[in-house]
Parts: C-alpha cells; structure tokens; sequence
C-alpha cells in the first residue's frame, strides 16, 4: 500500500497560492501539516497517488467539481450556538428596541433583513432566528429575513439540514431545546417555526453580494485568515451591503477595524453606518425600501 508524506515547502506554497487566489484566505506555513492531511484525503477519493498529479488536476479541471471540494476540504467550519452571548445580548435588547421604536417613528418598514457572513454550518444564523422568535410580540407583522452565506457547499448544506449534536449546542439551554428544536436519537433539529425566515446561499466575501440594504451584518471570527487586500476587499462589499443606520458585528480578532471607513464605532465588536439623509415628516431614509 502506498504512503503519501507530507506537503514539502514548494508544494505547500503552490497550494496556498491558489487557496488564496480562490477565497483570500492566506494559509500560516505552521498549517503544512494541517493542509497535507486534508488533501490527502482528497487524494484517497480520487485515487491519485501524489501531491503534483492532483494539483495539475486540480488547476486544469480535469477533476469536475473538485475545486469547490478542495476548498471544503481545507477551510476551517467550527461554529457553535451562541457564541459570543454578548453579541446576541445587544442584538435582542438594544438593537430589536432601537429598530422597533425606529417603526413606530415611521423611519424604517416593517421589515428586517439580517446577514451572516461565512455562516459556516448555520449556527449564526439559527441563534439569531431564535432570537427573533422570542420576541415575536414587538415583532408582530414584521417581515423577516435572515441571510446566511459561505464558500464551502457541505457547510451549507449541513446549514440547510438544520440538524446538530455535540458540543455546537452547549450554550444552548435545556428550556431553549426543548422550545426551538426537535429531538431525534442524540441530535437536534431546528423547528420550522424557527427556520421559517433563513436562506442559505454560496458567497466568496471578495465578490459583491448583489444584494443591499440589510440592518445588521454579522461577520465574526473570519477575516483573521485573509491578507489586508483581501480584508480591504471584504470590508468594502460588507460596508456597501449595510442598509444607512446598520450595523456591523464584527470579531475581536479580525483586525480590520482601521479598514471601517465611515463607520461609528459603538463598542469594541460594533460599527454603525451612519443614516445618508435626515429623516423628517415621517420618511424613510435612503435604501429603507429594501
């Protein structure tokens, strides 16, 4: 049986490159042996035998769909429920009082449109659902959205099943699971009334979204793996995409808060868009359409 060994330098360095030329992410030469074992396990799928036959491949297309494989393959996706509770403190108190009195001022729709970027397996995304399902009172007859994205299609498609076990639900209470999930074996799956308002889409954050105007923005914990171009590049299609008046929850590691433009700073994790127009008589600012 044949062995494969470790990545050597050279060929750690052609891998990276094109992981960044695909998702921006720079992978640390202290990953070699991390990213070896994950291509080799790619390899094993396709019966390939080294590292420069599967790379030459790979960047030909000769391996349909490998390319999006690869890079699920070798992407980081550990999310859990909950995480950072401070942040989804100030986003079912502060933020939803702020957005519900800017209704009854008449200075924003009956609407809420939320993203959360490199979503990952959809933990992000169903907190805040849960969030908003409780409080469902101040947000009678409110139309909702929760958005959440990723490059990495497994992911997402783990995200769309709605199922978890294990330690992603530690943070979660036992009044909370028995509330907003079903229960089946030793895993849990969101309840429809939870999932109702998410939509899961692939999305690489150096491209534009195509799609604007959203109140508040999560992107936490993932731009500590891209260069500062690609920071720059991400930031600018995240800030382009927040409605006037929105909000961009960020990580504390993500080094990007002198990339923020415009942008007021409200806590060490909290950036606000500022409103492009006054808002007077009643009408809704710039992009309040939505």
């Amino acid at each position: 049986m044949w062995e494969i060994k470790t990545l050597t330098p050279e060929q750690f360095a052609l891998f990276e490159r094109l992981i960044y030329r695909t998702t921006g992410i720079r992978m640390q030469s202290g990953k070699i042996t991390l990213l070896s074992n994950r291509i080799r396990r790619r390899l094993r799928h396709h019966g390939l035998h080294s590292f420069e036959e599967y790379y030459t491949l790979l960047t030909a297309g000769s391996l349909k769909g490998e390319l999006e494989e690869f890079i699920d393959a070798v992407t980081t996706n550990e999310t859990y429920f909950f995480r950072t509770e401070g942040h989804f403190d100030w986003f079912r108190g502060e933020f939803l009082d702020e957005m519900a009195s800017r209704v009854a001022a008449r200075e924003h729709p009956r609407s809420l449109r939320l993203w959360s970027a490199a979503c990952s397996s959809g933990e992000e995304v169903y907190t805040l659902a849960i969030c908003l399902a409780e409080a469902r009172g101040k947000l009678a007859g409110w139309q909702l959205k929760i958005l959440g994205t990723d490059i990495s299609g497994s992911s997402l498609e783990a995200a769309r099943a709605a199922r978890y076990e294990g330690r992603t639900l530690e943070n979660v209470s036992p009044e909370r699971l028995a509330r907003h999930f079903q229960q089946s074996g030793d895993a849990w799956t969101v309840r429809p009334s939870v999932t109702k308002p998410c939509e899961f889409r692939t999305h690489n954050l150096l491209k534009p979204l195509g799609e604007k105007g959203f109140d508040a923005i999560f992107v936490r914990n993932v731009m500590i793996y891209f260069d500062r171009e690609s920071k720059r590049t991400a930031v600018g299609h995240l800030i382009d995409a927040l409605a006037p008046g929105g909000y961009l929850v960020v990580g504390p590691a993500d080094g990007i808060y002198d990339l923020l433009g415009n942008l007021e700073r409200k806590s060490s994790f909290l950036y606000r868009k500022p409103l492009s127009t006054t808002l007077a008589g009643g009408s809704l600012p710039s992009g309040g359409t939505h």
